[in-house]
């Protein structure tokens, strides 16, 4: 016989608007890991105080890391979005990262097997997508190579509602698979 802790204690509904950086609430939300909560604050505070590509990165794969995991998003992923773009704009520094991974939340949020975005954040994550879009313009001057490529085609399709567009472009990251969706067409 098994059990299944939350059919004993199940789950308190979550829905809040945007959350603050200090609001203890971070502490309760489930991040990329199901059943483990993610206090994404404490990494988005650090990427606040980030100010150049090499810091950047650090952050960025310890945000990869929580905020996605095989296929899995939370409601720390959520929350994530709108404080992702707003500092990105902020500390204008824009690269794959912010671009891919808000993108691949936004993807992740419609497979049905991932949680429902509370209605209260909606409001907020919806503007933080359109802006995502947005961001793309300003590595219009960098030079692109493949990584910052699909991330960009696959921003802008997200900040435009082509979910499965942008899980198509997001996929074509290598030349091997770009060769072999080539063949097939």
């Amino acid at each position: 016989m098994t059990f299944t802790l939350g059919k004993f204690f199940p789950k308190k509904p979550f829905n809040e608007p945007s959350l603050d950086l200090s609001n203890p609430l971070w502490k309760e939300i489930e991040g990329g890991y199901k059943g483990s909560p993610c206090d994404a604050s404490v990494i988005l505070r650090r990427l606040e105080k980030t100010q150049t590509i090499q810091e950047l990165d650090i952050v960025y794969k310890e945000l990869w890391d929580e905020l996605h995991h095989q296929g899995d998003v939370g409601l720390a992923s959520y929350y994530a979005v709108p404080h992702l773009v707003r500092i990105a704009k902020q500390n204008k520094l824009i690269d794959y990262n912010v671009l891919s991974l808000v993108s691949l939340i936004e993807i992740q949020r419609h497979k049905s097997d991932n949680p429902k975005m509370p209605k209260a954040l909606d409001t907020d994550y919806k503007r933080a997508i359109v802006e995502l879009g947005e961001l793309t313009q300003c590595v219009m001057h960098q030079n692109w190579d493949l990584t910052l490529s699909s991330a960009v085609l696959t921003a802008i399709a997200i900040s435009k509602g082509q979910i499965k567009l942008a899980n198509v472009i997001l996929n074509l990251d290598s030349e091997d698979v770009i060769d072999e969706f080539l063949d097939m067409y």
